[in-house]
């Protein structure tokens, strides 16, 4: 039917796969798609002109009837007879498609039952390795003789086609057989059952058996040995005949299975065989193999004694198999002949065997691979507490239970994510033996693709908190895992998709994470994920300086090195440990973590005991920041580094406090209210019957609130179990919940219970505070938590707008920027002590300004002397101006280390010692600490100082160097290298609207713009316009800012063609929003208002009074609306738990506003403005008490009016409305 040379399908199968079609002859051709779905309709005509028996003119009509694959499917022969085929070709065609189809089939199934890649085999004389067979994998050694006598030789045997009830004679058969040989050769040896042979299989092909009960192969084996060695001989035969070892068999989708491979070595040492030969016996074990099926024993390998059964054998290895060279039919004296001579030839080859072990003795390797690792793992710094690198990503593969021990380090590191290929991870594997450690959250890689905002991803998946472990090849969520060949094509997309979000500038730290190759299993196949996932990082990060791989042996790390070199092309020799076991892995990266990061932390417990908190349970606690008993204690950070950081104006750490309690050292500086607090205030507060009671914090910016705050908790953390909030945007409901866990964590029968003490900061409302007040309560009263005292106490650190002092009431206390006597000479001691520490303490400004007494004049002459040589064109100095500015009108507002070190060209590279950004500021450094910055992501970042600083520096920049507030806000808005894809970019932005968009109100005046705004209009009139302008670009979705513009046109520059046009774009962003319905409607009302204001003709013509009611009815329409929107609003806040937003107002505000205008205009009209009696008849048609009609039926001059009448007549209905 087909033609010789034609072509059915492509075809990339190996011979054996091929297949003959029927009885034609096999065709290959090279032009067809291999799937006959992809087939064109083109392919269709071009297979038919080769099917034989059919016409060309055949070809033709289905190519006319755009017949393509998928349609060829569906088609039979009445389909084709109705397309003008004739019935004979109707039938050729019909059948060889099915053929087709056929084929296909056959060639898939080939291809998927094909075998796997290379593998080696378990290492010898092991018992407690790792190493597991893959499914059909091919073991890279052969069935061999005697090598070099330490070397293995070899044998494999399927067991696969053996009857249960013989499968241990053959067992026992088998082994003792190849176990004699290999002792009589002195020769080391592996017999393995459950690897194929041919015909039927490859060539060392793992088959796997199913093995039921284990131990009865080891107590056979055992027994087999007594009954078929000489006496004298048994015992040396359980020495050299080691037991059996089970290996387990995965799936080809790296899943565990219920087969294993049998294996068992043999060790003949010198030394305890000597000059001996071993002759067996197997006339037990050969009786029952001559009752097996003749063909299976053929077919498996097993010898068939017959006239050698009641003899003694004596094997050795002849090539790939056990010969028995002892001679048949011997004389007595020939027989002890041939024992001499063969005695003379094993004296021989036990000396070849001790030679070869002497020359085989385990030597100490001269290595430096543990330092290697330890300088590779902390990026070349000292200590892992000090490590160059902030985030770890690990990529592993498949674990052994075994290993699991040997990975303690894993916890300690707290990676960031771990890609696990490993399905069964979650079941019996490395993410169930970790998450009973700490904390993880578990994703599929799908969940890292970019479907909205990388920061808002990163948030919902804890990126920066818990470890984030990704499940890359199923095992989760019903997912299934994929064969290796299929892995690519599964799931290889999405896996790229969650290494490229890893690698992103604004997720993790550019050049400060190290991602580690952990590679539990041998990686031994070209497709193998791992290959393809170390491509991608490669690809990545642009080179292999911040990744490592740990491999468990040096077979494990050869096999590695080749397939990467394959893949990519480059040697990774030096970026691998492979002389390292994982214990001495293991061991090696925990001692690079000091004492204090090691060692267990203590809460404290009633009657002055302590409780150990879990490192899982602390880190469950993830939006506290948990003060320990034992803080600070066994840690080698750097004391005058820390000092330094809080000095020039950093935030106090929990380090200060300890450092200043060492030998030689001044206390901690006690501000006045400080024994107030810890002996009175919290005293009293404790005695409270609720069970979540708070005070008030009061400072002003810069003073040592948030320290003095620091200090009363480190004073109390023996008596309460004191917490930090690390970010106030948390949700409140899980905070309540982590704070009432910190409470009970061992605590539950103590009564009374150690109270928690709660500081939070940087709060801007205190209703917020009373919010998380209640949800505590709640939480409290929800775990049933009772108590006759106050079981949480929250201290709240809050800022101060005005210095100005606050009267000091039962829960609350002032902290003011004015240090009393005792304070001042408490600094002066402290001064002194810094100065015999410290070469640079003049530039401990943060300290100074405090030390002076927040005189200005120190603060204005740092700032001038600082920024001599400032020039708004180097680029430091333009990053100084925008974290100046930012932090003057954005509290707390600062710049991630990633922005800087991009922005000011920095380039850092993965090794400590790279150039530190504070240099990248040069003469400006001392003006800026770091912080870490607790927002979607975590990160590094840089800020002013002192809030003071900031704001002499701003003045400084306009008086001395002529650069406005409109000059660097401009700067700051059109450059768009400070948006480029850096950590911390949604922080940034948040904080620039911030200052373009907050306004501030007191009893004095309603501000109607920020402060930066009214400042720039202020100082540089107009300028405010192109920055409001520039802000719509950087913005250009956000209806707020459009709205700003609005307001902006509308208040001041009364341009409302513009102000309409940006009040109707911020509608289209947020066309649900009452506030941005009410801007419209404002436009409206104002234009009226100005339009008002500026006619001073009296009375109004009535096309006047036309224009000005079309406004009236438009502007009333707008506010209505504004109405119905704000009665959503407040119906939708009744679902929402804690949303005590205020109703809207200002539509119904806005249309009475109108109203007003409107009777102001309708007074300047002649038919209700001459006197008191027009006056009279206007407020009765406005009560609706008067129809307009009988106002003109009595008016006397009705004709002259007739103009207004017919516009009030027209707009009637919003005359009454005002009724």
């Amino acid at each position: 039917m087909i033609r010789k040379d034609s072509a059915l399908v492509v075809s990339d199968c190996e011979d054996e796969s091929k297949t003959i079609m029927g009885d034609q002859d096999e065709v290959q051709g090279e032009d067809l798609p291999p799937d006959i779905k992809d087939w064109s309709k083109q392919h269709v005509r071009e297979w038919v002109l080769k099917v034989d028996g059919v016409d060309d003119s055949v070809a033709e009509i289905l190519f006319q009837e755009d017949i393509n694959g998928p349609s060829l499917l569906l088609i039979d022969s009445t389909d084709l007879k109705t397309m003008g085929v004739t019935f004979g070709p109707a039938k050729l065609i019909s059948h060889a498609r099915d053929e087709v189809v056929k084929l296909q089939k056959e060639e898939s199934t080939s291809s998927t039952n094909f075998p796997g890649g290379p593998c080696k085999p378990y290492p010898f004389h092991r018992y407690h390795h790792a190493h597991r067979y893959r499914q059909d994998s091919i073991l890279d050694v052969t069935e061999s003789g005697a090598l070099d006598f330490i070397e293995p030789c070899h044998e494999f045997k399927g067991f696969y086609n053996t009857p249960e009830k013989s499968k241990m004679s053959k067992f026992t058969y088998e082994v003792l057989r190849f176990a004699s040989a290999c002792m009589n050769s002195r020769t080391n040896g592996t017999i393995h059952f459950g690897i194929g042979d041919k015909p039927d299989f490859k060539h060392g092909q793992v088959l796997g058996v199913v093995v039921g009960d284990k131990e009865a192969y080891v107590e056979g084996l055992k027994n087999a040995i007594d009954r078929c060695f000489e006496s004298k001989y048994k015992q040396i035969a359980h020495i050299c005949i080691k037991p059996p070892r089970f290996v387990g068999v995965l799936n080809n989708n790296c899943t565990s299975s219920d087969k294993c491979v049998i294996e068992v070595d043999i060790v003949p040492e010198s030394k305890i065989c000597v000059d001996n030969f071993f002759q067996t016996t197997l006339k037990e074990l050969t009786r029952t193999q001559e009752n097996m099926d003749t063909n299976n024993a053929k077919k498996e390998g097993i010898e068939t004694v017959t006239t050698e059964t009641n003899s003694k054998q004596l094997y050795i290895r002849d090539g790939g198999s056990s010969k028995n060279i002892r001679p048949k039919n011997q004389t007595p004296k020939s027989n002890k002949d041939w024992s001499d001579q063969f005695k003379d030839r094993v004296s021989q080859l036990s000396e070849l065997r001790k030679k070869a072990e002497e020359k085989h003795l385990d030597v100490i390797k001269s290595s430096t691979q543990g330092s290697r690792l330890s300088h590779m793992i902390t990026g070349g710094s000292p200590s892992l507490d000090k490590s160059h690198f902030e985030r770890y990503v690990i990529v592993t593969n498949k674990s052994h239970p075994i290993q699991l021990e040997s990975l303690e380090f894993l916890v300690e590191l707290n990676p960031t994510a771990v890609l696990d290929f490993d399905p069964e991870s979650a079941k019996q594997g490395l993410q169930r033996h970790f998450e009973q450690q700490s904390t993880v959250n578990v994703h599929l890689p799908v969940k890292f693709k970019i479907t909205e905002g990388v920061e808002d991803i990163a948030n919902k998946l804890k990126l920066t908190r818990d470890t984030s472990w990704v499940f890359c090849n199923g095992g989760i969520e019903n997912e299934n895992p994929s064969d290796i060949d299929q892995w690519l094509k599964e799931k290889g997309a999405s896996v790229r998709d969650v290494v490229s979000f890893l690698c992103r500038k604004d997720v993790l730290p550019n050049q400060r994470f190290l991602v580690i190759f952990l590679l539990l299993s041998t990686v031994s196949e070209k497709m193998d994920p791992l290959v393809e996932a170390f491509m991608t990082f490669y690809q990545e990060l642009k080179g292999t300086e911040q990744i490592l791989c740990l491999c468990e042996n040096e077979n494990a790390f050869s096999s590695w090195k080749d397939l990467i070199e394959v893949r990519c092309g480059i040697s990774i020799s030096d970026r691998c440990i492979y002389e390292l076991s994982f214990p001495e892995v293991n061991g090696t990266v925990l001692s690079l973590w000091s004492k204090n990061r090691t060692s267990r932390r203590f809460l404290p417990c009633g009657g002055e005991s302590k409780v150990p908190l879990d490192k899982k349970v602390e880190r469950s606690l993830d939006t506290l920041e948990v003060l320990c008993v034992n803080q600070c204690e066994g840690g080698n950070e750097d004391k005058l580094l820390k000092e330094e950081n809080f000095y020039k104006g950093g935030k106090v750490s929990w380090w200060n406090f300890f450092f200043s309690e060492e030998p030689g050292s001044t206390p901690f500086i006690k501000r006045d209210k400080f024994d107030f607090i810890v002996n009175t205030v919290i005293p009293d507060l404790c005695s409270l019957t609720k069970a979540c009671v708070l005070f008030h914090l009061m400072h002003v910016a810069g003073c040592g609130g948030t320290t003095l705050g620091m200090h009363t908790l480190w004073a109390l953390r023996a008596q309460f179990r004191c917490a930090v909030l690390k970010n106030s945007k948390a949700d409140f409901a899980k905070v309540a919940d982590q704070v009432v866990k910190l409470l009970v964590i061992d605590n539950e029968e103590q009564r009374p219970r150690l109270p928690v003490l709660l500081m939070i900061d940087d709060f801007d409302d205190k209703e917020k505070v009373f919010d998380l007040q209640q949800l505590i309560e709640k939480e409290c009263a929800k775990k049933n938590i009772q108590s006759k005292t106050a079981q949480v106490i929250l201290l709240n650190c809050m800022r101060s707008e005005s210095p100005e002092p606050i009267p000091q009431t039962a829960d609350s206390v002032f902290i003011g920027n004015n240090l009393s006597d005792k304070e001042q000479r408490l600094f002066e001691n402290k001064l002194a002590e810094i100065e015999k520490t410290h070469k640079n303490a003049e530039t401990f400004y943060g300290f100074m300004i405090m030390k002076t007494n927040f005189k200005p004049e120190y603060v204005e002459g740092v700032a001038r002397n600082t920024l001599k040589s400032f020039s708004m064109n180097q680029k430091h100095a333009q990053l100084l101006a925008v974290l100046v500015l930012l932090n003057v009108y954005c509290k707390g507002s600062s710049l991630s280390i990633s922005l800087c070190e991009e922005f000011l060209d920095l380039q850092p590279k993965p090794i400590c010692g790279s150039v530190k950004v504070e240099d990248g500021f040069g003469k400006f450094s001392p003006l800026i600490a770091r912080s870490v910055v607790e927002d979607k992501l975590v990160f590094e970042a840089v800020k002013i100082i002192h809030s003071s600083i900031a704001v002499h520096c701003l003045q400084e920049l306009t008086k001395t160097h002529n650069v406005s507030k409109a000059d660097i806000t401009d700067f700051l808005l059109t450059t768009q290298r400070l948006y480029e894809s850096t950590q911390g970019r949604d922080k940034l932005l948040q904080d620039v609207r911030h200052i373009l968009v907050k306004r501030y109100h007191s009893v004095e005046e309603v501000s109607q713009f920020s402060p930066l705004i009214q400042q720039i209009a202020n100082e540089t009139p107009g300028q405010e316009e192109i920055v409001l302008q520039n802000a719509s670009k950087i913005f250009p979705k956000d209806a707020i800012v459009s709205q700003l513009l609005a307001r902006y046109y509308y208040l001041k520059k009364k341009d409302f063609l513009e102000a309409r046009f940006w009040a109707l774009g911020a509608r289209e962003l947020s066309k649900n929003s009452s506030y941005i319905a009410d801007t419209a409607a404002q436009v409206i009302k104002h234009e009226m208002m100005n339009a008002i204001s500026n006619n001073t003709k009296e009375p109004l013509s009535p096309d006047e009074l036309n224009n000005f009611l079309k406004m009236a009815q438009a502007a009333i329409e707008a506010f209505k609306e504004t109405q119905n929107l704000a009665k959503k609003e407040s119906i939708q806040r009744l679902n929402i738990d804690g949303d005590n937003s205020s109703f809207n107002v200002t539509g119904s505000l806005g249309e009475i506003q109108v109203g007003v205008l409107i009777i102001e205009v309708l007074e300047k009209t002649p038919i209700f403005s001459f006197d008191n009696v027009r006056h009279a008849i206007l407020s009765e048609v406005l009560s609706g008490r008067l129809e307009l009609q009988n106002v003109e039926g009595n008016d006397k001059r009705a004709n002259k009016h007739r103009s207004y009448y017919i516009t009030l007549r027209e707009f009637e209905d919003v005359l009454y409305i005002l009724n």
